[in-house]
């Protein structure tokens, strides 16, 4: 879906009770319109968003280094 429409078509119960904003698709649409580069929007739909890339970006590395570490680890077990 894309956060840009407003086509009334969502997965959202709030949004399904005509609940205007929801905090949960506030900080997806953030994250959606802060990685396309729309900063203004992306505050607007939700302030915390450009925090929460920071936070899934920082994870993201933090997993991968240790997918890493233990790709080595088990590679030094099968030669040895």
């Amino acid at each position: 879906m894309d956060p840009g429409q407003h086509n009334g078509e969502s997965f959202c119960l709030l949004k399904r009770l005509e609940i205007p904003w929801c905090p949960g698709c506030g900080l997806g649409h953030s994250i959606n319109f802060l990685l396309h580069g729309e900063w203004s929007a992306s505050l607007k739909s939700h302030p915390l968003g450009p925090f929460a890339v920071i936070i899934l970006t920082y994870r993201t590395f933090q997993l991968a280094k240790l997918q890493w570490q233990s790709f080595a680890e088990l590679k030094i077990t099968i030669h040895d």
